[in-house]
């Protein structure tokens, strides 16, 4: 008579090797998707003339085939797009912690516009990135970046703090402002903490407030990035003049 057969069940600390080929499988992908977005990175970040950079840019650089990308992403648009939700949500969760308290609309205002410009300085290839003309684009309806500088411009309008008409135009030009400048300083690899001040000075101005009050407003907003940078990873010393 043979012995009955009793099942051994797993023991709780050793999963089935099934779900440790899962497990093994979707690190794999979360790294090739890593890899793919560095690769698109390095490519916009190298960049030169005007040339957009294609697939053919990516693949090269991240030494897979084209399959292999198509395998991940439909299009070097998705890409972008996956980098420009993940530096919104980083930029959004910086600017929370700094100046989340904060009631002053011009402080608040100025903050965007010198992360950008100064992390353009500090990481030229974020730079390249967020200055592109589709990454631009991409900067409307829900965008949480959007209702960022929404918020802002409206609650400095009610403060008596910004004078305009058209908040789409107040929008335009701080956005324009961030990009381009970012597009210059990303090329050059400046690092100018006055230049870049004065920029946003410019830009606040351009808003309708007056030249003391803005810079204050900057030199404000500038102190407290200054004193948060043991905190963001992008960070390098600038020019203090």
């Amino acid at each position: 008579m043979n012995a009955r057969q009793i099942p051994i069940e797993p023991l709780d600390d050793e999963p089935p090797a099934a779900d440790h080929r899962h497990r093994v499988a979707s690190e794999r992908r979360a790294r090739m998707r890593e890899r793919l977005i560095e690769a698109t990175r390095a490519v916009y970040s190298q960049s030169t003339g005007g040339r957009r950079p294609v697939i053919d840019d990516v693949i090269r650089a991240a030494d897979v085939s084209r399959g292999t990308f198509y395998k991940y992403f439909d299009s070097l648009d998705e890409v972008l797009s996956e980098m420009g939700r993940g530096a919104a949500n980083e930029m959004l969760l910086s600017f929370d912690r700094l100046f989340g308290p904060l009631n002053d609309a011009a402080v608040m205002l100025a903050t965007g516009p010198l992360m950008a410009l100064a992390r353009a300085a500090m990481d030229p290839p974020h730079g390249a990135i967020i200055s592109h003309a589709d990454m631009v684009d991409r900067i409307s309806g829900d965008d949480p970046r959007r209702q960022l500088v929404y918020r802002s411009l409206r609650f400095g309008r009610d403060q008596g703090v910004f004078e305009f008409d058209s908040i789409e135009a107040a929008f335009d030009l701080v956005i324009g402002t961030s990009v381009e400048g970012a597009r210059r300083i990303s090329r050059t690899g400046e690092l100018d903490g006055g230049g870049i001040r004065e920029t946003v000075v410019m830009l606040l101005r351009g808003l309708g407030m007056e030249r003391s009050a803005a810079r204050r407003a900057v030199d404000t907003a500038w102190q407290v990035l200054q004193d948060a940078s043991p905190h963001l990873h992008w960070w390098k010393p600038v020019s203090p003049l």
